[in-house]
């Protein structure tokens, strides 16, 4: 079930965060005089449980919620990878053929073994085996400059340069009321990158995924990895650790809310 696989401090946590019952400072104001209900970081705006875990300019200038990204999106490049690496880069992956017809004599019926011997589809990565994974953990990546000169930075890149495809996801961990917004700004804010890198005479994917501060995931995660040929106990498995890390993290950012020094936490 769900509480063995988060634990019950975890899902204690996401409960709360979702219905507002965490002794946050502005739910503590209400009945305590001693208690002012001001975020304890920035001392500007009411502690609700939505500044904390992603409105605080703090928090955001102290590295609290890059820490939370950053520990995301290595959950989705580790599984990623080890999808491109284990699954697509191998002898399976052949290119979609134009009909998925298979004929079958008069007569004989299909078994339901021979249906699952078709060829998988990795949806945009089908009929490439040279995908190389890079994410910009750390501040680490950069789109190779023969594809195109930017200075932008996706958070996860795939590339082919046998089929010269380029797929990217963005990555927003944002509150849960902020997640269309979220999505639609950062597709467009990719839109000139794409235009520029398809005039080089490239096939690009502009991809937004969000996964919720208090650990619930967007279908738009969901739909992204289906487009790159993620399904059945791989895609739950991504949806599940990737959920569970937004709000192991929030967790720890909602416990030292009151603490004024942020240091990098091995959690």
């Amino acid at each position: 079930g769900i509480n063995a696989e988060y634990g019950d401090s975890l899902i204690g946590f996401m409960l709360s965060a979702v219905y507002g019952t965490l002794m946050t400072p502005s739910l503590v104001a209400k009945w305590s005089e001693e208690e002012d209900g001001q975020c304890k970081l920035c001392e500007e705006e009411l502690g609700t449980i939505r500044h904390i875990l992603s409105g605080c300019r703090v928090a955001l200038s102290q590295g609290r919620y890059t820490w939370r990204h950053d520990k995301v999106l290595k959950q989705i490049t580790d599984q990623v990878s080890f999808h491109c690496e284990r699954r697509v880069n191998t002898r399976s992956n052949k290119p979609d053929s134009n009909s998925g017809i298979a004929f079958v004599p008069a007569g004989k019926k299909v078994k339901r073994k021979e249906k699952q011997t078709g060829q998988q589809s990795f949806g945009i990565l089908s009929g490439a085996k040279d995908w190389v994974v890079l994410a910009d953990i750390g501040k680490q990546l950069k789109i190779p400059s023969d594809i195109v000169q930017t200075s932008l930075r996706p958070d996860l890149v795939l590339i082919s340069r046998s089929t010269k495809r380029i797929v990217w996801w963005e990555l927003t961990v944002p509150s849960e009321e902020r997640i269309a917004e979220s999505h639609e700004y950062k597709l467009d804010r990719y839109n000139l990158l794409q235009a520029e890198i398809e005039s080089n005479g490239w096939s690009c994917f502009n991809i937004a995924a969000e996964v919720g501060a208090r650990g619930i995931v967007a279908k738009s995660l969901e739909v992204a990895a289906r487009r790159i040929g993620l399904k059945g106990r791989s895609l739950k498995k991504l949806m599940r650790e990737t959920g569970k890390e937004a709000a192991h993290c929030s967790r720890w950012i909602y416990l030292l809310s009151r603490r004024k020094e942020w240091e990098y936490r091995g959690v």
